[in-house]
């Protein structure tokens, strides 16, 4: 199995690098100048050229892209030049609120994906398959920001129970999760809809194998047989499903985090676009392009765990 991780590993570095490549060619090498963009077209040509040197631009590409990748080693993105201060603290920074409420929400679509899946498949055509099929229409159906104003109109402005927005620190854990509640319901929603589908479908296929009738035969109960096996069995869909899934709640909070007012990472790469700093705008894809490889190389990991003929095989 470390054999296969590593080669695993490898493929990894090399599709960071690819995807690197594409980035700094998207921000750098395209025509139109970055600093003229930035400043706008009312700008001097002594300010551009400034600005020019202080970002590097003034020289060639290959010692940018060596330059941009050598800091990425040592925490050094650069600074970025509308907020005046280093993009890798602005990154960490706003992770302390990205983080969390991807994981929350991950938890929530997990626990009401699964479960709804399983009780589905344990029960097909019947009215618990019918209503999570009906969930998960509508879920696939409505995008995340529209359930998240749906959430501050209800438990907000109506029932206030819950801020409309804002983030008040982790100086108070209770406040700052009961902050993050709402807006991880929102992220979690749709995934959990996709993932009651893929659950459902998984345990259906399993449960007309062979190990499963002689689990049956042995006298076992419905519910052992459809947890310890049928389900045991159907994770590896599961999981794929899982680990896409949280890329997508990481980088799909650009829009959750601005209805929610939420000083996210997604936040942040909606105000560096709106801003023109292109500095942040690549240091951001390229961390949000390193963590969906970084999640899929987990995942890659989780199958061979998870399924021991994987491991036969390879």
């Amino acid at each position: 199995m470390l054999r296969i991780a590593f080669s695993r590993l490898g493929s990894f570095v090399l599709t960071l690098f690819i995807v690197s490549l594409l980035i700094f060619a998207t921000m750098d090498l395209l025509p139109g100048n970055a600093a003229a963009i930035l400043l706008g077209t009312a700008a001097r040509p002594d300010t551009i050229a400034a600005l020019e040197q202080q970002l590097g631009l003034d020289q060639p590409a290959y010692i940018r892209y060596l330059t941009w990748i050598a800091g990425a080693f040592t925490g050094d993105l650069g600074s970025s030049a509308s907020y005046g201060v280093p993009v890798a603290g602005l990154i960490a920074e706003r992770l302390q609120v990205t983080l969390p409420l991807a994981l929350i929400a991950l938890v929530i679509a997990v626990a009401i994906g699964v479960g709804l899946g399983v009780m589905a498949a344990a029960r097909p055509r019947q009215a618990p398959d019918r209503a999570a099929s009906v969930f998960a229409q509508v879920g696939i159906a409505v995008p995340d920001f529209w359930f998240g104003i749906l959430l501050i109109l209800l438990f907000s402005v109506t029932l206030h129970w819950f801020s409309a927005g804002g983030f008040p620190g982790w100086s108070d854990p209770v406040a700052a999760v009961k902050a993050l509640l709402l807006p991880a319901i929102a992220l979690a929603l749709p995934q959990a809809a996709v993932l009651t589908r893929v659950t459902r479908s998984a345990v259906l296929d399993v449960a007309d194998e062979d190990f499963i009738r002689t689990a049956k035969a042995k006298g076992l109960t419905e519910r052992r047989v459809l947890w310890r096996h049928a389900v045991r069995n159907a994770l590896v869909p599961i999981v794929t499903i899982i680990g896409l899934q949280f890329s997508f709640l990481i980088a799909g909070a650009v829009l959750v985090e601005n209805v929610f007012n939420l000083p996210g990472i997604g936040r942040l790469a909606y105000q560096s676009l709106a801003q023109r700093d292109l500095v942040v705008i690549r240091s951001v894809a390229m961390f949000f392009a390193g963590l969906v490889i970084l999640v899929n190389f987990a995942v890659d990991l989780a199958y061979l765990w998870l399924d021991p003929r994987l491991r036969a095989a390879r």
